[in-house]
C-alpha cells in the first residue's frame, strides 16, 4: 500500500490589527486566496469583520511585548497595520506606534520572520510637526535597523476615512471596522459635529483651501498592495509610495458627491492656522487629540503622493474616487 506524504503546511501569515479598518480587509483577502492566517486581537476586540474567513485568532497586544513574542513565534511573514490614532481604551502612540513596534520588530528578528510589510506615511517636509508621521519614521528606522526583510507602503490618504471627515457616512457603508465608528469619546464628538452635513445640508467641511489636492486611495486598494508585496522579490527591502489614480482637490471631491447624490455641495473651508492651534491647546491634555488636529492641520498644506510607478508594477487598477462613492451609494444606507 502506497503511503501519501502529508501535504507541506505553509506557515501562517501574521496580521497585526486584523479587526482594524485595513487590517480586516488583508485577512479577508490572504483568506481568500488560500493562505493561513494568525489575525492578532486584542481581549474584547470586534472581530465581526473577520468571522468566518477561516483565519486562526489570536492574543496578542502591542503593549505587551511577551504576548507580541508568542503571536509572532511560527510565522514566516508578518504584515502590520495597527495604530493608536483612535485609541480605544488608554493606548498611545508612545506605547503603540514606538515602543509596541519595537517589540515587534525584536520579535520578528528574534523568530526569523522572512518579511515584515508595513503601512506608513507620505514623506513631508513637515513629519516632525505630526505625532503619527514622526512614529511612523521611527518606526521605518526600526525596521530598517532590524535587518529583517522588509516592504514598506507610505500610503496617501485614504477615501474612506477623509471622504467621511468632511462630513458624510457614506464612506462607512459596508464596512464593519468604519474610523468613524471608533469608540474613542474624541473621535465621536467630532463626527457628532460634522457628522452627515454632505448628505442633509450639501456641506462639506474640508480643511484647508477647497483647491487643495490630494491623491486619495480606497483602502481596498491598499490592502491589495500590502498582499500582493507577500513574497514577491521586487518588494524586499523596498519603500513604496501609493496613491489614487487621480489628483484631485476638496473642490472637486464635493463635485463628486454632488454628482453622487444629486444634490448640490459646496466646500467650507477651516483655514490650517486653525486646526495648528488646536493642536497646541490639546497636546498638554490628550497626545490622540492633539494628533488629529495635526493630521487636518496636514491635510489643509496637501500630502502629494505619485503612486503611478507603483500600480504599474504591481499590476493595480485602482478605483477612481467616484467609483468608490458610487459604490458605496449602490449599499444599503446605515
Amino acid at each position: 500500500m502506497k503511503v501519501k506524504k502529508p501535504r507541506y503546511q505553509e506557515a501562517p501569515i501574521l496580521v497585526v490589527g486584523a479587526t482594524g479598518q485595513l487590517g480586516g480587509r488583508i485577512v479577508r483577502r490572504l483568506r481568500q486566496r488560500g493562505r493561513p492566517v494568525h489575525a492578532m486581537t486584542r481581549p474584547g476586540a470586534n472581530t465581526r469583520g473577520i468571522e468566518g474567513t477561516g483565519a486562526t485568532l489570536v492574543h496578542g497586544d502591542l503593549t505587551d511585548a511577551r504576548s507580541i513574542d508568542a503571536a509572532v513565534y511560527g510565522c514566516r511573514v508578518v504584515v502590520a497595520t495597527a495604530n493608536a490614532v483612535a485609541p480605544r481604551d488608554r493606548s498611545t502612540l508612545h506605547s503603540v506606534d514606538r515602543d509596541g513596534y519595537r517589540a515587534l520588530f525584536d520579535a520578528c528578528k528574534r523568530h526569523n520572520v522572512q518579511q515584515v510589510v508595513l503601512i506608513s506615511v507620505p514623506q513631508t517636509p513637515h513629519d516632525h510637526r505630526v505625532p503619527l508621521f514622526r512614529a511612523k519614521r521611527a518606526q521605518e528606522a526600526m525596521l530598517r535597523d532590524s535587518g529583517v526583510v522588509h516592504t514598506i507602503f507610505r500610503a496617501a490618504p485614504f477615501m474612506d476615512d477623509w471622504f467621511a471627515l468632511i462630513g458624510s457616512r457614506l464612506p462607512a457603508r459596508g464596512d464593519p471596522a468604519a474610523l468613524i465608528d471608533r469608540p474613542w469619546n474624541f473621535l465621536q464628538r467630532f463626527i457628532g459635529f460634522v457628522g452627515d452635513k454632505i448628505e442633509k445640508h450639501g456641506l462639506a467641511i474640508v480643511p484647508g483651501s477647497p483647491q487643495t489636492t490630494h491623491d486619495f486611495i480606497a483602502v481596498d486598494d491598499v490592502a491589495e498592495y500590502m498582499v500582493r508585496a507577500i513574497d514577491l522579490p521586487a518588494a524586499r527591502n523596498a519603500i513604496v509610495d501609493i496613491g489614487g489614480p487621480e489628483r484631485l482637490s476638496w473642490e472637486q471631491v464635493a463635485a463628486l458627491y454632488q454628482q453622487v447624490l444629486g444634490r448640490p455641495v459646496r466646500c467650507q473651508p477651516t483655514p490650517a492656522a486653525v486646526f495648528r492651534l488646536q493642536q497646541l491647546v490639546m497636546r498638554p491634555f490628550s497626545l490622540a487629540a492633539s494628533n488629529i488636529m495635526a493630521l487636518n492641520w496636514m491635510a489643509a498644506r496637501g500630502m502629494p503622493v505619485d503612486g503611478s510607478a507603483a500600480a504599474k508594477a504591481y499590476g493595480m487598477t485602482l478605483q477612481t474616487a467616484e467609483q468608490f462613492l458610487r459604490g458605496k451609494a449602490a449599499l444599503p444606507a446605515r
